[in-house]
């Protein structure tokens, strides 16, 4: 829940690098790395045998999470890990163990799914209609329901597919940039995962993605124009066929 705290039911995370780093007389982490640990299957570490002194701790963040938030609420369950994954630094004194030097890791988020062809224009994906490759589409953050801070663009993949992940928890707004010699197809029509998300300029609606999520319902359709017409002629022998020498008739409001 991204809130700096270990909360019942939240797991360890095993594989993560933990280096250990002692502090110079500034309080500050010196640039060797004294031994390394691998989180095991609980997200638990150990450093031991250090002789007293100050010590300093760096979590390496592992892909697909990015750091919570750092000294929130009580020392012994919130996150020590600041900018860069580094601790503040820590005395030690003989025979002394320090088991409160925890990191929080916050499962990043994702969003996306598909631009298509409407051919029948009924703002639903129907079986038999392609995706449009080459599609632009562009990633804001949400601020009061709005475009704020770009953060990315993509294009559409062969089958009109597309995705942004590795994304912060937290409030996105997709652009649908409209394609070539298309028009955007009907809004919010039927059921959420096959319409199309795409409304005024290409925008979409906010969408609140929590830590882990992935939204694959984020779509926009788009049909090409259509066309219909030919002639109005002067049958003069009645049978209802345009014969040669039947002349077009001018004028006639259709």
């Amino acid at each position: 829940n991204a809130n700096g705290q270990q909360d019942g039911g939240e797991s360890g995370v095993a594989g993560v690098t933990v280096e250990l780093y002692a502090c110079d007389a500034n309080g500050q982490p010196t640039g060797t790395v004294l031994a390394t640990d691998v989180t095991d299957g609980s997200g638990n570490y150990n450093f031991t045998g250090l002789k007293p002194g100050d010590y300093a701790v760096k979590f390496l963040t592992p892909a697909g999470y990015t750091l919570t938030s750092a000294n929130v609420g009580g020392d012994g369950s919130d996150s020590d890990a600041g900018i860069g994954g580094l601790t503040g630094c820590y005395n030690l004194e003989s025979g002394e163990t320090d088991n409160t030097i925890d990191a929080g890791l916050v499962p990043l988020a994702s969003l996306g799914d598909r631009v298509w062809e409407d051919k029948d224009g009924d703002g639903q994906q129907d079986n038999g209609e392609n995706g449009i490759p080459g599609a632009t589409v562009k990633l804001y953050t949400c601020v009061n329901n709005a475009p704020g801070v770009f953060v990315a663009q993509t294009t559409t993949d062969a089958n009109g597919n597309y995705n942004f992940s590795n994304l912060q928890p937290g409030e996105y707004i997709v652009e649908f940039v409209t394609p070539g010699g298309y028009t955007r197809t009907q809004t919010d029509v039927g059921a959420d995962g096959t319409d199309s998300d795409a409304g005024t300029g290409g925008l979409t609606g906010c969408y609140l993605l929590s830590p882990g999520e992935n939204d694959d319902t984020v779509d926009a359709g788009y049909y090409k124009p259509a066309a219909l017409g030919d002639r109005v002629w002067r049958d003069d022998n009645a049978n209802g066929q345009q014969d040669g020498g039947e002349s077009g008739v001018a004028g006639v409001t259709v």
